[in-house]
């Protein structure tokens, strides 16, 4: 679990969370955007900070030579269910290389077909997914993560979770359907009410959604985005794969 010294009080919201799940964890001391003095592009001292905690998690996982690692931030709140399958990576299936247990509540395609497990169904992730509040990741990946991001320009769930990057696009992502964890803020904006936490990773607009557009334009930008594709295999066939689009939703208890 990623946690900056200097909030003890996330620290106690998710190890108030872990008693009550029976599970372990350990507390990663995150990288604070406070020493941070190198510009990558566009991106925030924040969003520089926290891929680096998140490349030091890697870094631990590669390192201890277990085969998988759950990486969680500390203002993710879990849904039951996620408990028994932190103890054991057994219920993964051969061949993926990521997990995405976590929701962003924004509207992303998956297969329309997935394995079930406890408490959730596994879907292959097929477009971008932002979000790196809960995962689980495996030493492999890790590892090839750790090599094609040494110079990431990006933010770090673009950089694993959009299926379009070259960090990530040759990598099986799996996402959990209902999401097993979401940030604590989603589920203040349903209730209208402040988060108890308040956002600690100022965002740079590098992924503002494009404006919507209509008529010609649409047709025009949709012709270049297949011309782009055919460009490039792996895409096209990525965009002739079944798919369901979806907001994925978060198993409330």
């Amino acid at each position: 679990m990623i946690n900056l010294d200097r909030s003890p009080d996330r620290l106690a919201m998710f190890r108030e969370q872990a008693e009550k799940l029976d599970i372990a964890f350990e507390r990663l001391a995150a990288i604070d955007a406070a020493t941070i003095r190198e510009q990558r592009g566009r991106m925030t001292v924040g969003e520089i900070a926290c891929f680096e905690s998140h490349r030091l998690a890697w870094t631990r996982l590669v390192e201890s030579g277990e085969p998988w690692l759950a990486v969680f931030e500390d203002d993710v709140i879990l849904a039951p269910p996620i408990a028994p399958l932190l103890r054991s990576h057994d219920w993964i299936p051969t061949g993926v290389d990521l997990v995405k247990a976590e929701t962003f509540e924004a509207s992303t395609k998956v297969s329309p077909t997935g394995i079930p497990v406890e408490g959730t169904v596994l879907h292959r992730l097929l477009t971008t997914h932002c979000g790196t509040a809960g995962y689980m990741v495996s030493r492999k990946a890790a590892a090839d993560l750790l090599m094609r991001t040494e110079q990431y320009m990006r933010p770090v769930d673009i950089a694993m979770f959009d299926p379009e990057q070259d960090s990530c696009r040759h990598l099986n992502i799996v996402q959990m359907i209902p999401a097993l964890c979401i940030q604590e803020r989603f589920l203040a904006d349903r209730k209208q009410s402040l988060p108890q936490h308040a956002d600690l990773i100022a965002r740079s607009e590098v992924f503002d959604p494009p404006p919507r557009l209509h008529g010609a334009a649409k047709y025009g930008r949709e012709a270049k985005r297949i011309l782009g594709q055919i460009g490039r295999p792996r895409s096209l066939l990525r965009s002739l794969t079944p798919s369901r689009r979806l907001v994925v939703p978060f198993l409330e208890s």
